[in-house]
């Protein structure tokens, strides 16, 4: 729950879309979306459903306000480039990536009230429940990205993301599903790091839950949900950095060798996702504006 998710390079602008759902769609249902996600880690009582739906609302009301036209901004910027004629490599492309990442630190530090106080509300039956739900979670993930050979590990981390290529290029051409299976063995190795940095951090929340009637306890929120990396090793930090330029470089030779139609799939995809969150984005609202902290 609340977890840092990095997608790739396109993915990434979504924060809010569902897997499967169109993103009107799924934007305008996440007053029920996401009690309905949460639900999976914690039984909420009728008091704390309340909270949540009012603490949800005000948060909606202030994404929707402040934060789609910039992803607009932003989506239409990457149409234009990747419209050029100019060749792209890992440089050009890194700019649009970083400011979708900081779109996500803007959200993580907007959550951080409505975080604490849902986390203030819990009992300690919840909180037993919380932690028994990030055991189960995490016996799944190691069980998807561990169990196997090498060679089906592989496989699974080269179908993982054909998949979502193919959302946005169409079916690959043999050259391209290639470079994806070099990019796949150029990667380096942290499925094992991630999740052990994982399994920390929510150690690190229910220790925190355990001082949630104490004074200080935002703070701490704030620092597991906007300072997550602070704790990360200089290697794992080193390898994520080389497996991030490796999969910027795919990215930016799949779209050089893109086919015409795959270009105006690429394209098209973006130009549409480009006039939802332009037709999500609402005023803000009268009176005093809330306050995204």
């Amino acid at each position: 729950m609340f977890a840092r998710v990095r997608l790739f390079l396109l993915g990434v602008l979504s924060l809010f879309v569902v897997a499967g759902c169109g993103v009107r769609l799924a934007y305008s249902q996440l007053d029920w979306l996401v009690p309905w996600y949460l639900s999976d880690y914690v039984s909420f009582d009728r008091e704390q459903r309340r909270l949540l739906d009012a603490r949800l609302a005000d948060r909606l009301t202030w994404h929707c306000s402040s934060q789609l036209g910039p992803y607009a901004e932003l989506l239409g910027d990457l149409e234009r480039r990747l419209g050029e004629a100019a060749p792209l490599d890992a440089a050009a492309l890194d700019p649009f990536l970083q400011r979708g990442e900081a779109f996500w630190q803007v959200l993580m530090e907007a959550l951080v009230p409505d975080a604490a106080q849902m986390f203030a509300a819990l009992d300690d039956a919840q909180v037993a429940e919380l932690a028994a739900a990030f055991a189960r979670r995490n016996t799944e993930t190691r069980k998807t990205f561990l169990e196997g050979s090498p060679g089906q590990l592989r496989s699974a981390q080269i179908e993982r993301m054909e998949k979502r290529l193919r959302t946005w290029f169409g079916r690959l051409q043999p050259q391209q599903r290639q470079r994806v299976q070099a990019w796949s063995d150029a990667l380096r190795p942290t499925t094992t790091d991630w999740l052990a940095h994982r399994e920390r951090w929510q150690t690190g929340l229910i220790d925190a839950l355990g001082r949630r009637h104490e004074a200080g306890f935002e703070l701490e929120v704030r620092r597991l949900l906007t300072a997550a990396e602070s704790d990360w090793s200089a290697d794992y930090r080193a390898d994520r950095a080389y497996n991030r330029a490796q999969t910027l470089a795919l990215l930016a030779d799949l779209v050089n060798d893109a086919t015409p139609a795959q270009r105006q799939t690429l394209l098209g995809e973006l130009a549409g996702w480009r006039a939802d969150f332009q037709r999500m984005a609402c005023a803000p609202p009268s009176g005093p504006a809330l306050a995204a902290h």
